[in-house]
């Protein structure tokens, strides 16, 4: 049986990884709580994972507009891996508040 593997992202006024990661652990996948600037600097590949989990929070805090530091960084350093991801049909979450 292949080994599902899961990215929850984490960061700067991100929450809920813990028991994100813990739900997935639950339903037989294998979660790795990253943060962002592990996958920024390559240290992280996305490609390595089948499912892809946004938390809830305000990264970055809600004075610059809950999500937009946190996509922008994410679009300019690895916005072409996101797209490759999405492409193969590979799974993302995304949790509000």
């Amino acid at each position: 049986m292949k080994t599902v593997n899961a990215l929850v992202l984490t960061g700067f006024g991100l929450n809920c990884d813990n028991e994100t990661a813990y739900a997935f652990e639950l339903a037989g996948a294998t979660a790795q709580k990253v943060h962002i600037n592990r996958l920024v600097s390559g240290e992280v590949k996305i490609a390595d994972f089948h499912i892809l989990a946004f938390g809830g929070g305000f990264s970055w805090g809600d004075d610059h507009g809950a999500g937009v530091i946190q996509a922008l960084k994410m679009k300019n350093h690895i916005g072409r891996d996101l797209l490759e991801f999405v492409e193969q049909g590979k799974l993302i979450i995304g949790i509000c508040n």
